[in-house]
C-alpha cells in the first residue's frame, strides 16, 4: 500500500521497492484503484523480471497471484505468468521443494487445458509432478507413523487434494500403458474420464494428437555434462560454441519424445562458422554413443540430422537433401511424425519431403545439434504447429 500511496502523491514509481515478493500485491492494488497506467508498467516490469529470474520465481509469482485473485480471474498478469510457467518443465523430482502451490498448479492446468502457446511438460509428467507434490504436502501435515498405520485415512486425504485437479488433467494425452498400469488402478478418476480417453485413442484423429499441450518448447540440456567452450544462455534456448572449440560437440534438448503425434520445432542460425548438424537422436543410446567416444574427434554428428551443407546424415549414410546451404538468419524446422516414424526438414518455411531412407527412427528420441568454432543456434517454438 505504501508503494501505491507514494505513486498517488508523487506520480513517481520507486523501482527500488518493487520485488518478487510484492509485485502481485501491488498489481492487485492497481486494479482496485483503477490505476491503468501503473498497472501496465507493473506488467511490463514483471515481463522483464521474468527474463532473468529463476524458474522458481515464476512459480512463486503464479502462486502469489492465485492467493490474491479469484480462481476465474483472467487478466494480462495471469496470462503473462501462466505463459511463463508453461515454458519451463515441471519436474517431479523438484515438486517437493519448488514454490508452485497446489492451487497454483490447478489454476495453471485450467488456463492451459486447450492452450495454443508454447508448453514444455508432457501430460504424464504433469501427473507425476502433482502426485509428488501431494505426497509431500500430506507427509508434512501428518505424522509418518499415523498415516502408515491407517492407509484408508491416507488415501482419503490424498483424494481430497487430488480431486480439484482431476478435471484439468487431459487423460487423452497420456499413453495407454500408463493409464492401464498407473492411473486406472488408483481408482480416483471418474470412470467416464477413463472411458472417454480410451475411446479417443482408438479414433483415427488420435494418430496426430500429441502427448503435450500447446506447442512443444524445450531447452538445451544442462545435464549433458557440457564441456568447456560451450555456452548456454540464461533462458536455456541459445547454445554457442567458442571460437577455440575445434572439435564437434553434441548437445541434446531436455525433451524426450516417446509418444505418437507430430512434433515440430525451429532452430534459428544466429552464427554459422562451420557446418552444423540439426535433428534428432536416440535418447536411450545417446550418452553411450556420444560421451563414451568423446575422444573420437572425427565424429561430426549423432542421430538423424540435416547438415548446413544441405546433406542429411545417419550413422555412415548421407545424401543430398536440399540444394540450399544454411546461412546466418535462416530458420530450420524439424517435422517429426512419431506415429509414422518419419522426419522432414524445412528451411525458411520451405518444406522438403520426408527422408525416405530413415526407416530406423527409435521409439524415444530427443532434439540434438552438433556444432563447433563459433556457431550459435537458438530454439524457438514452431508457431504453425497447431
Amino acid at each position: 500500500m505504501e508503494f501505491i500511496l507514494n505513486f498517488l502523491y508523487t506520480c513517481r514509481i520507486d523501482l527500488e521497492k518493487l520485488t518478487i515478493n510484492n509485485i502481485i500485491e501491488i498489481y492487485h492494488a492497481t486494479e482496485y484503484f483503477e490505476l491503468d497506467g501503473l498497472q501496465k508498467f507493473i506488467i511490463e516490469y514483471t515481463r522483464q523480471v521474468l527474463d532473468y529470474e529463476s524458474d522458481d520465481s515464476r512459480k512463486k509469482l503464479l502462486s502469489h497471484f492465485v492467493e490474491k485473485f479469484p480462481f476465474d480471474t483472467d487478466n494480462d498478469m495471469s496470462q503473462l505468468l501462466v505463459d511463463s510457467v508453461a515454458r519451463i518443465p515441471l519436474v517431479p523430482n523438484e515438486a517437493e521443494k519448488d514454490s508452485l502451490s497446489l492451487m497454483g498448479v490447478q489454476y495453471f492446468l485450467c488456463k492451459t487445458y486447450d492452450t495454443k502457446n508454447p508448453f514444455a511438460t508432457f501430460e504424464f509428467t504433469i501427473f507425476e509432478y502433482i502426485i509428488t507434490k501431494i505426497v509431500k504436502i500430506i507427509s508434512n501435515s501428518l505424522e509418518n507413523d499415523k498415516y502408515k498405520q491407517n492407509e484408508k485415512e491416507y488415501k482419503m486425504i490424498f483424494i481430497k487434494y487430488l480431486n480439484p485437479l482431476i478435471p484439468y488433467i487431459d487423460l487423452r494425452r497420456i499413453e495407454t500403458d500408463y493409464l492401464i498400469e498407473k492411473i486406472e488402478p488408483m481408482n480416483v478418476f471418474p470412470l467416464k474420464m477413463i472411458t472417454d480417453a480410451y475411446r479417443f485413442k482408438v479414433q483415427e484423429r488420435n494418430k496426430l494428437f500429441r502427448s503435450i499441450r500447446g506447442i512443444p518448447i524445450f531447452r538445451w540440456n544442462y545435464n549433458n555434462n557440457l564441456h568447456n567452450f560451450l555456452y548456454i544462455s540464461n533462458d536455456g534456448l541459445t547454445l554457442e560454441a567458442d571460437q577455440n572449440l575445434d572439435v564437434y560437440k553434441h548437445v541434446m534438448g531436455d525433451f524426450i519424445i516417446k509418444e505418437k503425434g507430430i512434433y515440430e520445432w525451429d532452430i534459428i542460425i544466429q552464427k554459422l562458422c562451420k557446418t552444423v548438424y540439426i535433428g534428432i537422436c536416440d535418447y536411450k543410446n545417446f550418452e553411450i554413443e556420444c560421451y563414451n567416444n568423446n575422444n573420437n574427434n572425427n565424429q561430426y554428428y549423432y542421430g538423424w540430422v540435416l547438415g548446413s551443407d544441405g546433406f542429411v546424415y545417419n550413422k555412415k549414410n548421407w545424401k543430398r537433401y536440399t540444394n540450399e546451404k544454411f546461412k546466418e538468419g535462416d530458420k530450420v524446422t524439424i517435422h517429426l511424425n512419431m506415429t509414422n516414424k518419419t522426419c522432414a526438414f524445412s528451411v525458411n518455411d520451405l518444406r522438403n519431403d520426408d527422408v525416405s531412407e530413415w526407416k530406423n527412427i527409435p521409439s524415444e528420441v530427443c532434439p540434438v545439434i552438433s556444432l563447433r568454432q563459433g556457431s550459435k543456434l537458438r530454439i524457438q517454438p514452431h508457431l504453425k504447429s497447431l
